[in-house]
């Protein structure tokens, strides 16, 4: 079975052990796993929700239930995942592409002393007044902070305006 599905007998022995794929015929002297070719199918299903990133304890419960819609809503769940890990993602690579930017541009800047004159795109600078040192914390302190802060969230509606003191300023 190992061989013909190009696997190791050690996952099939975890795959025994959780549940998920147990030999046909067991060997009582020499512990020789048999499985029977038509679990071939079950080995290629395990194989494939490993590929969705699904987790082995999940496998196991969808396979036991034979059920298609718990099948199908633990796809959906999936993909919801996936498509949340993807947006995750692209947040990362363009942090990844401002960093790179910038770097390009600071090693391209002339040295110290020079005076230059740079065209920097119109971009919203959001400010806010606190007592907290920015670079002693990281965003979330000051969203939270804005939250307790700002009537909108505490009155639960979304409707109104942001708190007078966050302000977006134009170049």
């Amino acid at each position: 079975m190992a061989h013909i599905n190009n696997t190791t007998v050690p996952t099939l022995r975890l795959y025994d052990s959780l549940g998920l794929l147990k030999p046909y015929y067991t060997d009582p002297e020499t512990h020789y796993r048999y499985y029977d070719i038509k679990q071939n199918a079950r080995f290629d299903m395990i194989q494939y929700m490993k590929e969705l990133g699904m987790e082995l304890k999940e496998i196991r419960e969808v396979l036991d239930s034979e059920d298609l819609r718990k099948i199908e809503s633990v796809l959906i769940r999936k993909r919801e995942q996936t498509i949340q890990d993807i947006e995750h993602l692209k947040i990362q690579r363009d942090a990844i592409d401002r960093a790179i930017g910038s770097i390009e541009r600071y090693s391209k800047s002339p040295s110290r002393g020079t005076i230059t004159l740079e065209y920097i795109p119109a971009r919203r600078i959001y400010s806010m007044d606190t007592d907290v040192n920015f670079y002693d914390h990281d965003i979330d302190t000051y969203l939270r902070m804005e939250f307790k802060r700002s009537p909108r969230f505490q009155d639960g509606m979304d409707d109104q305006e942001p708190d007078t003191e966050m302000r977006s300023v134009f170049p």
